[in-house]
């Protein structure tokens, strides 16, 4: 029987690669091909636990950062190839040796147009950090649930949820553009706040609650992208509390933001508001005989 080694090894020349093994894993060589022709190669090592794969660049190599969670590269510098299902790293025929080829092939040309234009490319590549993950998984859930047309708004980020501003409001709202299209108690998870029109796009409009389980599928899908992008944003904090440092790669970078969001609270605490006021005076001497 062919281990995963074996398998990938087999099918690597098909996607522009060679490996070989070594006595910790394997080490690879991959030049993907940009569309406008330049070519990139990548060195690689790869480490096998059983059936499943992890990959990273070759240490001494520095066509990628070492940790970038906007461009996928985990702390420890492995690639991050997908999320639950659509993660290609268990190895165990030739059908999914191919998927892992063309994964790794896929993310190191993204990874070659984020050196050259310092943006990860693709709205649709935007997977959360960490457990923020889970949440927005069960956003697409339920994006989808309320059909194609809101679910392909949902992917290209045409909706914000934000709290309810009012005062001693438990509520979140769900906006599009300048229309708010509803809201959802935090506290009973639950659509409030009167008639509601179903966003699925059906004719004739009907009020969310006539419309079959549409309801439901809306206060998940408000509750869940509010809960990833809390998730997303604490990830990223802990990251900087950390002290892991941006690679200055990207035009807009989340760890580079929770940097800055960590520095101002850090000002923040340690300014002495009165003294360093510019109002501030020192109390005059008193003119009392001692």
């Amino acid at each position: 029987m062919v281990d995963a080694c074996g398998l990938l090894q087999s099918v690597a020349p098909d996607y522009g690669a060679t490996l070989h093994a070594v006595p910790e894993g394997a080490q690879a060589v991959m030049t993907v091909k940009r569309p406008g022709g330049s070519k990139h190669t990548f060195r690689l090592a790869l480490s096998f636990v059983a059936e499943h794969v992890s990959v990273r660049e070759l240490p001494g190599h520095t066509m990628l950062p070492t940790f970038c969670p906007d461009r996928h590269i985990n702390g420890d510098g492995s690639f991050c190839l997908g999320w639950g299902g659509d993660n290609p790293s268990t190895i165990a025929d030739e059908a999914t040796a191919r998927r892992w080829w063309a994964a790794v092939y896929q993310f190191l040309a993204r990874q070659a147009g984020a050196n050259a234009r310092g943006v990860f490319p693709g709205t649709d590549h935007g997977r959360a950090h960490g457990d923020a993950a889970v949440h927005q998984a069960k956003a697409e859930q339920a994006a989808a649930q309320l059909g194609p047309a809101f679910a392909e708004r949902a992917a290209d980020g045409k909706f914000v949820v934000r709290p309810d501003p009012r005062p001693g409001q438990h509520r979140l709202e769900l906006w599009c553009g300048t229309e708010r299209l509803a809201r959802v108690s935090t506290r009973s998870k639950v659509l409030v706040g009167g008639r509601t029109i179903c966003p699925c796009g059906e004719t004739p409009e009907r009020d969310v609650t006539a419309c079959g389980d549409h309801s439901q599928a809306l206060a998940t899908f408000i509750l869940e992208h509010h809960a990833c992008k809390v998730a997303d944003k604490s990830y990223l904090d802990a990251c900087a509390a950390a002290g892991y440092a941006c690679c200055d790669t990207l035009q807009t970078c989340g760890l580079r933001q929770a940097i800055k969001r960590k520095q101002t609270a850090a000002l923040a605490k340690g300014k002495s508001h009165g003294r360093r006021s510019k109002y501030w005076m020192p109390p005059a001497k008193s003119k009392r005989p001692r």
